[in-house]
């Protein structure tokens, strides 16, 4: 976008530096560092925003694409685990005898 090279630089601390003279120079690049900062601050919140909104929209697009599927409930699990744990018990019983 801005494309600045080492010449259009130094330039430009020359044109500054005559304008607004040595000793008030610190005080403006202080100035002009901490509106960078609230920029690209602000950049990065809307990008985290943007991805936040975009999850939320795949994730509803998701879940409507699932229809009436039926979602497995952690108790669901837990009882299959329990059968299969049993079952398991069982086996070696079985083997034994």
């Amino acid at each position: 976008m801005l494309d600045f090279g080492w010449p259009e630089l130094f330039l430009i601390m020359a044109v500054a530096v005559l304008v607004v003279g040595p000793k008030e120079l610190p005080q403006i690049m202080y100035g002009l560092g901490r509106i960078v900062r609230r920029v690209q601050y602000m950049r990065y919140s809307l990008t985290q925003q943007f991805d936040d909104f975009m999850r939320e929209a795949e994730l509803k697009e998701l879940q409507e694409s699932a229809g009436d599927e039926d979602f497995v409930e952690e108790e669901e699990i837990e009882a299959e685990k329990e059968k299969e744990k049993a079952a398991e018990e069982q086996k070696p019983n079985e083997q034994s005898a």
